[in-house]
C-alpha cells in the first residue's frame, strides 16, 4: 500500500509541473532565488507554456538582468532539443541574455552558427 501511494503522489507532482514553475517565475513578488530556479527548471519542459512563460520574462526590461538571462538560457536549451529557434524571441533579446543564448546554441547546435548571428546583427542599431 505505501509504494502505491508514493507513487501516486509522485505522479500528482510530476502532472502539476510546469504549472507551478511558472506560476513562481511569473510571480513578481516571488523571491528572486526561487524564480531563478523555476527560469533553470523549467528549461527541461517543451510545453508551449514554458517556453511562453520563459520569453515573457526574458522580455520584459523590468526583469533582473541575471533573471532575464537565466531564462534565455533555458530558452536555447528548449530550443536545442526541440530543433527549432524561435526567432522573434532570440531577436528580442538583449544584452547578455542573447549573447547567452547564442553561445548556448552555437555550443549545442554548431551548425546553427550562422543562422543564429543573424540575430546579433539584427539586433544591432
Amino acid at each position: 500500500m505505501f509504494i502505491k501511494d508514493f507513487w501516486k503522489k509522485k505522479a500528482r507532482v510530476v502532472t502539476e509541473q510546469p504549472k507551478g514553475l511558472i506560476s513562481v517565475l511569473l510571480d513578481i513578488t516571488a523571491e528572486f532565488g526561487d524564480r531563478d530556479d523555476a527560469a533553470m527548471d523549467l528549461s527541461d519542459y517543451d510545453e508551449p507554456e514554458a517556453e511562453e512563460a520563459l520569453s515573457k520574462v526574458a522580455l520584459d526590461e523590468s526583469t533582473d538582468t541575471h533573471l532575464a538571462e537565466r531564462c534565455s538560457e533555458s530558452l536555447a536549451e528548449i530550443w536545442c532539443r526541440k530543433e527549432r529557434v524561435n526567432m522573434d524571441v532570440l531577436g528580442k533579446l538583449r544584452g547578455n541574455a542573447l549573447h547567452m543564448a547564442i553561445s548556448l546554441i552555437q555550443v549545442k547546435k554548431p551548425e546553427w552558427k550562422s543562422y543564429v548571428e543573424s540575430a546579433i546583427s539584427d539586433n544591432d542599431p
